[in-house]
């Protein structure tokens, strides 16, 4: 059986004109800094069904959402409108500044979140709604 040679791990030294050792490179194993796992989400679309994802664990809400956009890369989709119209929420909360850390909401690894409708930037409430229109949701009124 072949043994595999082992990398030398010692720091490299090398002599000054005054004769002291300096150290000129010291490999460093720092496990805090090796990658993490990213994050494995289910995210669960208004039809009921749903779709898993994979983010980094320190990734920002906008992260997260070139992760969803990334899963329909496939598919033509206006973002804008969907984004304008709906966003994620986790535990009823919506995520809603792109800035924010996703560990700020508390989401872990194999966690749920949705798509709800929420009011768009465009929203103005002092515009009239016809008779027909639900006041709750600005949606044309089942029949």
């Amino acid at each position: 059986m072949e043994e595999e040679e082992e990398e030398d791990v010692s720091p490299k030294v090398s002599l000054k004109n005054n004769g002291s050792f300096i150290c000129v490179a010291a490999p460093l194993f720092l496990y805090d800094k090796l990658p993490e796992e990213p994050l494995k989400l289910t995210i669960l679309k208004l039809d009921g069904s749903s779709f898993d994802i994979e983010v980094a664990r320190n990734g920002r809400v906008e992260d997260l959402k070139w992760t969803v956009i990334e899963a329909f890369s496939h598919c033509k989709i206006s973002w804008l409108h969907v984004w304008g119209h709906f966003c994620l929420s986790y535990c009823g909360t919506k995520l809603l500044s792109d800035d924010d850390l996703i560990g700020t909401y508390g989401i872990n690894d194999g966690n749920e979140l949705s798509f709800v409708r929420h009011v768009s930037v465009g929203y103005n409430p002092e515009k009239t709604q016809s008779e027909g229109e639900d006041h709750q949701f600005n949606e044309p009124k089942a029949i």
